[in-house]
């Protein structure tokens, strides 16, 4: 045998090796990823038994979604809900909605429209009401109707029941932001801004308001939302605020009330397990790990066919390796992906990064590290309302 020939040889072997190689781990991968039924039955048997191993001691299920017109994750989502209700005794819903208004007021006129509003979050809302679950929120945004009417008399009744003093001009002003949130700015002049978050920060060191966990929450939410809304324009600048309050409001409901287990609905990018810079702010979800570790368990949701994403360029993704789409064995079915199992399985995966469409600040990064388990909808629609 001439050298070429035993050089050529080499290097086929040592290529046929790399191929098995690639295939067994490919194989390894591909058995975590499990074909779901149709969306108004989504859950199989198989994904469920996956489910209750990894909910085990697990206090708080995050639901996330790619977008908030994304009717189908909505869809798909209620399901899980369903599943969480009914199999594992989750009786509590915290929302990306108003945390002052819900705290009081457990009304999904609180929650914000695109969900409350939407057809496709009907069925969600009627089974919540039949199964007795309560509805939370978590956002620090003063949006729903109950803090419109009640913020300014409940702060009064508060400051009055403790003999805390306050200036009529205090309340005044109160009334006037909270009537006017994202219209601050030209409604009180600056001066007056500059008061209302000094009031706001005295109160925040009084000790009767530190000896009350509640209000002193909600007073450090109120305070985050004037920042955001007064002094943090344009708005992108206000998300580091929002996503630090939420967390802390979110792990003020989960440690305030350790019996209760909690369903957490909100967006894939707030939920992210990991505060990689590449997220701008946008890492409620970190923060949250970072304040309570190992008792969470994040899954996203996101769909594949939707508006305004053209069917060939689906299918050129779903041929590209390095597209999370690429492990589908079809773009017509749903699928569930374990990814929690699939870096224990094969740990070098838990650095790579692929293209997906889950909506975080890129489109190419660690998906499995992100999150525990991502769900793929084949079939998406835009959310829809009634007439």
């Amino acid at each position: 045998m001439d050298l070429n020939m035993a050089t050529n040889m080499r290097k086929t072997t040592a290529l046929f090796f790399i191929i098995l190689s690639f295939n067994s781990l490919l194989a390894q991968f591909e058995k975590n990823i499990y074909e779901l039924d149709s969306i108004e039955s989504l859950l199989t048997k198989e994904v469920k038994e996956i489910l209750d191993t990894n909910l085990t001691n697990k206090k708080v299920v995050f639901l996330g979604e790619s977008h908030h017109n994304s009717g189908s994750d909505f869809l798909a989502k209620t399901e899980f809900v369903k599943y969480l209700v009914l199999e594992k005794n989750y009786k509590d819903i915290a929302f990306e909605s108003d945390f002052f208004g819900l705290y009081f007021d457990h009304n999904k006129d609180n929650i914000f429209g695109f969900w409350s509003y939407s057809i496709q979050c009907q069925e969600l809302f009627n089974f919540l009401t039949e199964n007795n679950v309560t509805l939370w929120g978590f956002d620090n945004q003063f949006s729903g109707p109950y803090s419109y009417y009640n913020f300014t008399n409940k702060l009064t009744a508060f400051l009055n029941d403790n003999a805390i003093k306050y200036e009529e001009d205090f309340t005044s002003l109160i009334e006037t932001y909270i009537k006017n949130r994202k219209e601050a700015n030209k409604v009180l002049t600056k001066t007056e801004i500059k008061y209302l978050i000094n009031e706001i920060s005295e109160l925040l060191v009084n000790k009767n308001v530190m000896k009350n966990a509640l209000w002193f929450q909600i007073l450090e939410s109120f305070k985050s939302n004037i920042l955001i809304n007064t002094t943090h324009k344009p708005s992108k600048k206000g998300i580091p605020i929002r996503d630090s309050q939420m967390a802390k409001n979110l792990d003020f409901l989960v440690k305030t009330m350790p019996e209760k287990k909690f369903i957490v609905w909100l967006a894939n990018a707030h939920m992210a397990k990991y505060e990689y810079d590449f997220m701008k702010g946008q890492t409620m979800g970190g923060q949250f790990v970072n304040l309570n570790p190992g008792i969470s368990y994040h899954i996203a949701f996101s769909s594949i066919f939707i508006q305004n994403r053209k069917k060939k360029w689906i299918e050129k993704t779903n041929n590209d390796e390095n597209n999370l789409l690429h492990f589908l064995s079809s773009l017509e079915k749903n699928y569930f992906m374990d990814s929690k199992q699939i870096i224990s399985d094969n740990p070098e995966y838990a650095e790579k990064e692929y293209e997906g469409m889950f909506n975080l600040k890129k489109s190419k990064t660690n998906w499995f590290k992100h999150f525990d388990a991502l769900v793929f909808i084949s079939e998406g629609e835009a959310v829809k309302y009634p007439n």
